[in-house]
């Protein structure tokens, strides 16, 4: 990492009931790997990708690894425009994984019950997603 960039200190991430957060017991490239090949097997789709380290180095700051990777399928979007496309701004999920201070990596997401959960004609569609939510936490932790 570049030495002329700000080093930002890690607080510990809270906890809250519309999150999920939980150590991985694999490394940080590991958990990327495994959470992506997680996300195909469910037939989703790895929407995209984002490097907020590589973001933040642009702007003059240094952290460490991290990514955020949004996960969707279209068929979902189909099934959102049919009963409520209000509902579309809640979409690509997401999953942030940072590799911590102590050398440990955290998986971070919003749970699908408090993004489309609000939505009552997509309360089964929240029931489907939740469980490929929980699948792919349940293959790091």
């Amino acid at each position: 990492m570049n030495t002329s960039l700000k080093s930002v200190p890690y607080s510990t991430p809270s906890k809250h009931d519309f999150q999920s957060a939980f150590a991985s017991k694999h490394d940080f490239e590991t958990t990327l790997t495994i959470l992506r090949d997680g996300i195909s097997s469910h037939d989703m789709w790895v929407i995209h990708e984002i490097n907020p380290q590589m973001l933040l180095e642009r702007g003059g700051f240094q952290i460490l690894p991290a990514r955020q990777i949004l996960y969707f399928h279209p068929r979902y979007v189909t099934r959102i425009l049919a009963e409520d496309p209000s509902a579309l701004a809640e979409i690509p999920l997401k999953l942030l994984v940072l590799k911590m201070p102590d050398d440990t990596t955290t998986v971070l997401c919003s749970t699908v019950e408090s993004l489309l959960g609000r939505y009552p004609q997509l309360s089964e569609m929240a029931k489907e997603l939740s469980i490929i939510s929980k699948s792919l936490m349940k293959l790091v932790i």
